[in-house]
């Protein structure tokens, strides 16, 4: 996994100008329905932060593309929710995650448009699955739409954050770029370990 880290922390350095479109695709399968359940976005999230932090990418396209992608694989997943319906439920994609996605429309029947916001920090991985659970349940298009894009402004801001926190003080401390290589490479581990643990403790809590 560091290893992949590792190799999108450079193509994203070395191509600065195609930064943002790559964290926009991130940002949109981690938003999709059944697909962002598998991708590990918050260590990701955090390499890109301290990316920005440092200067080493630009953060406006980054953030303009993370936003775009985060509201249009929400979108899809709403879109497919409300031309399937309930049988949506029977997919073999979702038969394997019947608690979870229970769970999450309880969440989205308990709190509504609400859960859209709150929902990508409450659920973990399976946040991907509210929108599906929206567009299911018929959520009108213009309450939706509002939701989602409010969803996906905070979401972006939130996550790259402390990232963006911690890339400005390795380079306001003035190490050398080999110093800062290395200090990236410590914090990105840490932060894969923080999260394969918090993924296995929800794991866990859900499967109950």
């Amino acid at each position: 996994m560091n290893g992949l880290l590792q190799l999108l922390s450079d193509f994203m350095t070395d191509h600065r100008w195609l930064a943002g479109p790559a964290f926009g695709l991130i940002a949109f399968g981690e938003s999709l329905a059944v697909i962002g359940v598998f991708i590990p976005a918050t260590p990701i999230l955090f390499m890109v932060g301290v990316l920005m932090g440092s200067g080493r990418v630009d953060a406006a396209p980054v953030v303009l593309f993370g936003i775009a992608g985060a509201s249009a694989g929400y979108f899809l997943s709403w879109r497919a929710g409300e031309r399937l319906g309930h049988h949506a439920w029977r997919l073999p994609a979702m038969t394997r995650h019947r608690r979870s996605i229970a769970r999450a429309r309880l969440f989205f029947r308990r709190w509504g448009g609400v859960s859209l916001v709150a929902g990508r920090y409450v659920l973990g991985p399976f946040q991907s699955m509210l929108p599906l659970v929206a567009g299911v349940a018929r959520m009108d298009a213009p309450r939706f739409y509002c939701w989602n894009i409010m969803s996906a402004v905070v979401w972006v801001g939130l996550v790259l954050t402390p990232g963006f926190a911690l890339g400005r003080g390795i380079e306001a401390a003035i190490f050398e770029k080999a110093w800062q290589d290395q200090i990236v490479a410590g914090l990105m581990a840490i932060s894969f370990c923080m999260i394969f643990v918090g993924l296995v403790a929800a794991g866990t809590r859900w499967s109950h």
